[in-house]
């Protein structure tokens, strides 16, 4: 998978990062990547920076370096205007964007979380459940949210053993239940 955070309608805008703090003394900040592959940022001239798509301003990006830690990679990123660690920390806390055409292209066995939204959920004999109608970012797993009309929404883990495949020409998610999951 790729990116993890369902689309944005203003501007086709996918979220790719969330800010932390300041990193250094010209400007640059500490973003946490939403994305399996935070090498994508490279390939950003612009990022979109805001409390959420809507309000999300067109930023040229300047830099991007790396750091490692035990949680992973984080992106060291520079923006054009934002020059000394003051400037900077106004972007603390803020939501990075871009727009999915700016992104690399997907390899065949990648995609974004946001295409299984609405897609028909069944298990493998074929019942229906529901229809996906939200991706949870949690800490250890996305979990898909089942919208199941005239019941509860269903919660499926969005890991190898729950999801069996997904078949985007047929419009389905297709899961394996373990007892008690649906009740």
């Amino acid at each position: 998978m790729s990116i993890r955070n369902p689309q944005s309608a203003i501007q086709n805008l996918l979220h790719v990062g969330s800010i932390g703090r300041t990193h250094g003394v010209r400007g640059e900040v500490k973003v946490i990547p939403e994305t399996d592959d935070p090498s994508r940022f490279e390939d950003l001239d612009t990022v979109f920076v805001g409390p959420d798509a809507e309000q999300a301003s067109p930023h040229a990006v300047a830099s991007v370096r790396y750091q490692q830690s035990k949680r992973g990679t984080t992106v060291l990123l520079k923006l054009d205007g934002f020059d000394t660690v003051e400037a900077a920390e106004a972007l603390r806390n803020r939501l990075v964007f871009a727009r999915q055409e700016d992104l690399p292209p997907l390899d065949d066995d990648e995609f974004f979380l946001h295409d299984l939204l609405d897609l028909k959920v069944v298990t493998e004999d074929g019942d229906a459940i529901g229809i996906v109608k939200d991706i949870l970012e949690l800490r250890g797993h996305e979990v898909i949210v089942v919208d199941r009309p005239g019941q509860s929404d269903a919660l499926i883990p969005a890991v190898p053993a729950f999801i069996v495949d997904i078949d985007f020409d047929e419009q389905r998610l297709i899961v394996q239940l373990i007892d008690g999951l649906l009740d």
